[in-house]
């Protein structure tokens, strides 16, 4: 891969720096849990606000799909491809329809995981752990893509062989992630994605100011 921007070793330092404070943010998040219980850990206590619930929100959707994926095939595509970001803000829309009315039941019952409401509403071990499983291989593409980012993210910033530099980004960067989830649970995840999603939205607005700077307004 043709190195498009690597770094040096001010900005690699700035880079290790930010990745370590992830882990520190990850263990402030453990001290903050109210108990020891799986709500706390997977919910964050039920105590993550508006603002943070946005940014992680945010920060988890439109991440290296929207630096890779999404411009890559744009680009590729043309102006067809962008109806594609109409897709995900439909999921948005649809779940109004029974999101409310699932979170008050959800509180009402104490639901964890969305299998715990198939589990009340139908008493099915067998559709209950089905279930996981289907949304487990859901989520693991997802995941997949992720990792793919992190990696080639690596590539193009870093100066040596293009598959030591992938490798090292994927095994690295799960690892921090691995670390602070396990430390703070959810708490911990919207926490860093906040600060994750603060520099998402700075690094957007940078870039659209660069881009009418340089080819002029719309």
């Amino acid at each position: 891969m043709m190195e498009l921007l690597p770094l040096g070793p001010l900005a690699w330092t700035v880079v290790i720096a930010y990745l370590c404070s992830l882990i520190g943010v990850g263990y402030i998040a453990r001290r903050a849990r109210r108990d020891n219980t799986l709500a706390d850990f997977y919910l964050g206590g039920r105590g993550i606000g508006f603002v943070v619930l946005f940014l992680t929100l945010f920060a988890t959707t439109y991440s290296g799909n929207t630096f890779f994926a999404f411009t890559g095939s744009i680009y590729r595509q043309g102006f067809v491809f962008i109806y594609s970001l109409h897709f995900m803000l439909a999921i948005v829309v649809v779940y109004q329809f029974f999101a409310p009315a699932l979170k008050r039941l959800a509180d009402r019952r104490g639901y964890v995981t969305p299998v715990d409401y198939l589990q009340d509403r139908f008493d099915s071990r067998l559709l209950s752990v089905s279930c996981a499983l289907v949304m487990c291989v859901a989520l693991s593409n997802y995941l997949v893509a992720q990792l793919m980012a992190m990696g080639r993210a690596m590539e193009g910033l870093a100066t040596v062989d293009p598959a030591v530099a992938f490798a090292f980004g994927v095994i690295a960067l799960a690892l921090i992630m691995v670390i602070y989830g396990t430390l703070g649970g959810l708490r911990a995840v919207a926490w860093t994605d906040t600060i994750q999603g603060v520099l998402l939205l700075l690094g957007l607005a940078a870039l659209l100011v660069m881009l009418f700077r340089q080819f002029g307004s719309l």
